[in-house]
């Protein structure tokens, strides 16, 4: 009986908030009641072709394989654009990094352009010394000094390699 009991109790479920309702009642603004008649007749009607109705027709067919041929065909399409964005944003990137090795080269260029004149200018005082004869300490010391100095092989340039090898490496440079 007891189990009973609790399935009456399930099936009638009382109301603890209709117990503890105030004495007013406060109305509530007006709202627009909802058809649903009215939503049902507002609704557009799609036909699919794959309903077990009825055999299809070589119109269904055609028209499945027009969508899906336009489906894969602009899938292509997007495709093909964002391969030519990616393209275009990494060539801009090889321009911009070429751009900076270009500047640094020619900041080392004019490095060693700077050094190399100092050398020549070593070579011509070390050229007067030598034919400037009699020999004195001082001048023999200067001679040693610039021969020590000026006589090493002037300065080398090193150009920068890594946007080259770069575009190499990815296949982008022929």
């Amino acid at each position: 009986m007891a189990e009973n009991t609790d399935e009456e109790q399930l099936d009638n479920p009382t109301n603890s908030q209709s117990e503890n309702l105030p004495d007013k009642i406060i109305p509530t603004p007006e709202t627009e009641t909802i058809n649903p008649n009215q939503e049902t007749e507002n609704m557009e009607v799609h036909h699919h072709t794959h309903a077990s109705h009825g055999k299809k027709k070589w119109k269904d067919y055609f028209w499945e394989f027009l969508m899906l041929f336009l489906a894969v065909f602009c899938g292509f399409l997007a495709e093909y654009q964002l391969e030519h964005v990616v393209e275009h944003n990494r060539e801009k990137q090889y321009i911009e990094s070429m751009i900076a090795d270009l500047k640094a080269d020619s900041n080392r260029v004019q490095g060693v352009i700077n050094s190399n004149k100092q050398y020549v200018a070593g070579f011509d005082s070390l050229l007067q010394n030598i034919y400037h004869k009699p020999y004195t300490d001082s001048s023999i010391r200067t001679l040693y000094y610039l021969k020590e100095t000026h006589t090493l092989v002037g300065s080398t340039m090193r150009f920068s390699k890594g946007t080259i090898s770069q575009l190499k490496n990815s296949g982008g440079f022929a």
